[in-house]
């Protein structure tokens, strides 16, 4: 019996063993060769029991119809992982090719928001975890889980990068 069926949308070089690798670019180790600027993906509908997409979503133009895609390829309560970089980053900003900025709430427009009413696609947001620089990061994972949590809002411009954990929800 084969095992779930995951994605790696817009893997470039990032090639995931046991997963179908697609991107717009036909490099070495792409399964599927598609631009995901272009809707439908060229997937069935409830094929993928985890989709993962790693500094991605960023690139795209629209979000809501990239995820309402998502949505629809995706099985019921399969995972989905995105990682973008944070709104606070400057790598959010010095990277010509990004068309959309996250944020740690962006999420919650899919399901959680009283405002959800944009798009039928809806995802429970599992989790949301903080890159932060090297210098921060060290103090973070040993020092402030002490504190009391508010201490971390001061950080926000020290967070690279953030990444969801999705439930899709059908």
């Amino acid at each position: 019996m084969a095992g779930p069926l995951r994605l790696n949308v817009g893997c470039g070089v990032d090639i995931k063993p046991g997963y179908v690798n697609a991107d717009r670019v036909a490099l070495r180790g792409v399964d599927v060769v598609c631009d995901f600027t272009h809707r439908p993906f060229p997937f069935r509908e409830n094929s993928f029991d985890e989709i993962y997409m790693s500094h991605i979503l960023e690139h795209l133009p629209d979000t809501i119809k990239t995820m309402e895609e998502v949505h629809r390829i995706a099985k019921p309560g399969s995972t989905v992982v995105v990682k973008v970089p944070h709104y606070k980053s400057s790598n959010a900003f010095k990277d010509p090719t990004h068309v959309r900025f996250f944020h740690e709430e962006t999420f919650d427009y899919f399901g959680k928001d009283p405002r959800s009413y944009y798009t039928h696609a809806r995802f429970e947001v599992v989790s949301v975890e903080k890159q932060y620089e090297w210098h921060i990061e060290k103090y973070v994972s040993r020092l402030f889980p002490r504190l009391l949590p508010w201490v971390e809002m001061y950080l926000d411009n020290t967070v690279l990068a953030l990444t969801f954990t999705l439930r899709t929800q059908k």
